[in-house]
């Protein structure tokens, strides 16, 4: 007889990512709370009399240094909680990929043993990811999402690369130095292939000293070679190979003559010096890698 049992697919696991949430945004606040709580039982407590008027806070140093380092203290606190949500986050992270490791995919259905595992992991890191990105990103202290991304393992950030607020490439992105990603970007590493469960997600690379403008779209599998700048409201289909050293516009992108690039972005004349720069660095990027 056949078997009739349908094999295994990928499922939204809504309790997991329920508990995921609740455990790292809730238990990323205990340490921070614990030792706000000791500086106010031991310094400020004892002291707080002098904050029935105002100038007894100058009647001794002593009052004067903890008033003033309150506030600071309050900041490390926060930096604190926000460095211990990072860890947790990379132990959850470490927990889904000792049972399904990160794998690229490629047209996958979701429908069997491994596929639906891997896929139900990539799920899974997204919710664990997207609690480290909505923590960091809207915070005072967004330039941390680099050292977060490299810290928890998912992705690859190199030196001066700034990532302003977009959509973010939560798990295989690696970028060269000096890159920058513009304002409303979608910089995707995966793509839902009609139905949930059926992805591609595949590894995104921007060179050294590319230049991602705003409301750009980028997919899964685009190779950037460095020096590649796309002008905004652009975008690339996936699996794309894109030359660097070069501008584009379009959708789907069209490369730029130097000519045109000029015009379009109305270069004055004392300023389009630096565009033909470009030229000269590709001699010399051509000549280091022969």
């Amino acid at each position: 007889m056949k078997d009739s049992r349908k094999p295994p697919s990928a499922k939204i696991e809504i309790d997991k990512y329920i508990l995921a949430i609740l455990f790292i945004w809730g238990y990323s606040w205990i340490p921070s709370l614990i030792l706000g709580h000791l500086f106010y039982k031991f310094y400020i407590f004892p002291i707080q009399h002098i904050y029935q008027d105002f100038f007894l806070i100058f009647s001794q140093w002593q009052y004067f240094l903890i008033s003033v380092l309150t506030p600071l203290v309050a900041i490390f606190l926060y930096i604190f909680r926000l460095f211990f949500l990072v860890f947790l986050c990379k132990i959850g992270i470490a927990i889904i990929n000792s049972i399904s490791p990160m794998k690229e995919l490629v047209a996958a259905k979701g429908i069997g043993k491994e596929e639906a595992r891997a896929v139900n992991a990539y799920h899974f890191r997204g919710v664990i990811l997207r609690v480290l990105v909505w923590s960091i990103a809207k915070s005072p202290f967004p330039w941390l999402m680099n050292w977060a991304f490299n810290f928890v393992g998912v992705s690859k950030i190199a030196k001066g690369t700034t990532m302003e607020d977009h959509i973010y490439c939560k798990e295989f992105l690696e970028t060269g130095n000096n890159v920058y990603i513009g304002q409303g970007s979608g910089v995707t590493s995966h793509v839902v292939e009609g139905k949930y469960g059926a992805i591609t997600l595949k590894k995104i690379y921007i060179g050294s000293n590319s230049v991602i403008n705003a409301h750009n779209a980028i997919s899964p599998g685009t190779y950037l070679e460095p020096y590649t700048e796309f002008l905004p409201m652009s975008g690339v289909t996936k699996f794309h190979k894109i030359s660097g050293f070069a501008k584009y516009f379009g959708l789907p992108i069209g490369r730029l003559s130097t000519k045109r690039y000029l015009k379009i972005m109305q270069i004055p004349e004392e300023k389009k010096d630096f565009v033909y720069e470009t030229k000269n660095k590709k001699k010399k990027f051509r000549q280091k890698s022969k």
